[in-house]
């Protein structure tokens, strides 16, 4: 009897395993926003650490891994209404939110910036401009507004009324009070379009094709040119995918609902012609267009809230460099040139942006 226990308890084991043999599985899928845990090395020193590197590697590799936490993500969501995530909250109305990198705190306004923290961010801003503009006016600072304070309405009862300030508008309340930088943070905008539109992904932390077109316009704006309004081109609707946090939950699409918002009849008539493409994971991105409206060249250092921008800056400017922050060690930011110099940050990452100066200070 104590044979056929041990023996079932292996099966039970090995049942994954075989699984994914049967169907053909080779690696585990990853639908989640991080690196899967790889095989630890071994060795003297890592010895301490290896069983529990060899134990992540098993979660995350393990065969037909996405489907049982999938079914894992159904019963909690059939009994609980809930995702077993502490990095994702459920919302009203089948919305999520993200509680990383602060996103809530900003919401709740909590954290802030000391004054020196300010004074700090301030200088280093002044100096990137020193570096990278030939004229201050052609600098600008853009901050992507958080989701949680864009959509706050639809955040859970038990956060109670969220907070009138953050450390985005005080950073860029500060900015502006003590210094000439133009700062780009289009709350008020993409608040008002909120009323109207959707313009962030309900199952994704980022704002959608409309967003970024909305920020990528306040931009133009900033910059002196002539920008759109979306109320004068045509919109139309499809069903999306699971976002970001939906993949961070494994959530099931028949528990949420996304949208996509597409956008026709902007600068349609040009041809972009592309450079570089982020071919083989360069974070550079490259075009030019020979027709447009704005004959200025304008490089971008950005961060993921950039690509819902990708579609909207080349049809305006002439030439547009953009450049994933993930790069910026191995891109000659400088080298680029451009007449307009922008650096985009989303605000829940803005505890970041002091080290990214420097990166842009060092080049």
């Amino acid at each position: 009897m104590k044979k056929w226990m041990i023996g079932l308890f292996f099966s039970i084991l090995l049942l994954p395993n075989i699984a994914g043999l049967a169907v053909g599985e080779k690696e585990a899928s990853n639908t989640e926003n991080r690196d899967l845990a790889r095989w630890p090395e071994f060795s003297w020193e890592t010895i301490d650490e290896f069983p529990s590197g060899v134990e992540s590697f098993i979660n995350d590799n393990a065969p037909l891994r996405s489907i049982w936490l999938d079914a894992y993500a159904s019963l909690n969501m059939e009994l609980f209404g809930s995702i077993d995530n502490k990095e994702v909250i459920v919302g009203k109305d089948h919305w999520l939110f993200y509680t990383g990198n602060e996103s809530v705190i900003d919401a709740l306004g909590i954290g802030f910036f000391s004054d020196e923290d300010l004074q700090m961010i301030l200088d280093k801003l002044l100096a990137v401009r020193e570096k990278y503009a030939e004229d201050k006016e052609d600098f600008a600072l853009l901050v992507a507004p958080n989701k949680e304070i864009v959509y706050s309405q639809y955040m859970p009862e038990h956060y109670g009324s969220l907070s009138e300030t953050s450390r985005a508008k005080q950073l860029v309340e500060y900015i502006r009070a003590n210094s000439d930088i133009k700062v780009v943070y289009p709350l008020e905008e993409l608040k008002a379009a909120s009323k109207e539109e959707l313009i962030y992904y309900k199952t994704d932390t980022h704002w959608n094709k409309l967003g970024g077109f909305i920020g990528a316009q306040a931009l133009i704006a900033a910059a002196g040119g002539t920008p759109a309004d979306y109320h004068d081109l045509a919109l139309s609707y499809e069903g999306g995918q699971r976002g970001d946090l939906g993949d961070l939950g494994h959530t099931p699409m028949k528990y949420l609902e996304e949208t996509e918002v597409l956008i026709h009849g902007y600068l349609e008539g040009l041809s972009v012609e592309m450079l570089e493409n982020d071919d083989g994971g360069t974070g550079l991105i490259r075009t030019r267009t020979p027709d447009s409206p704005d004959e200025r060249s304008l490089t971008m250092v950005r961060d993921s809230f950039g690509a819902a921008m990708e579609p909207v800056l080349p049809r305006y400017f002439r030439e547009v460099v953009l450049i994933n922050w993930k790069f910026m060690d191995n891109i000659d930011v400088a080298g680029f040139g451009g007449d307009v110099f922008v650096y985009e940050i989303v605000e829940r990452n803005l505890g970041r942006l002091p080290g990214d100066l420097d990166v842009l200070l060092a080049k």
